[in-house]
């Protein structure tokens, strides 16, 4: 009797160090997301939205007259790039600020 509740005790320590071995294995596969709210000087606003590789990249939402936030798969200079790129636009046509709501408020 006593040495089937070893057993027992041994097979859920093993289940258990498994399940946190797995878990730590997904964390590793998510995507890192950064909050991004980008800004466009008042002549040349885009609608990011109507762009199909921005679109990819993050679920942008309207968040100003001339702004939009999402959480983003690039970094803010990666996003950067892919803007001027993307959009044929001036680094100066646009500002991108890190989404803390604590540093923003619309105008």
């Amino acid at each position: 009797m006593g040495f089937n509740i070893y057993i027992f005790i041994i097979a859920i320590v093993v289940v258990g160090i498994y399940l946190y071995i797995n878990k730590n294995k997904e964390k590793k596969h998510e995507e890192k997301r950064y909050d991004l709210i980008v800004i466009f000087k008042e002549e040349k606003y885009t609608d990011i939205r109507n762009n199909n590789y921005l679109n990819q990249l993050a679920d942008w939402s309207y968040y100003s007259k001339k702004g939009f936030r999402g959480f983003c798969l690039q970094t803010k200079e990666e996003l950067e790039r892919t803007i001027i790129r993307e959009l044929a636009l001036e680094k100066n046509d646009f500002e991108i600020i890190n989404g803390d709501p604590g540093l923003y408020v619309p105008s």
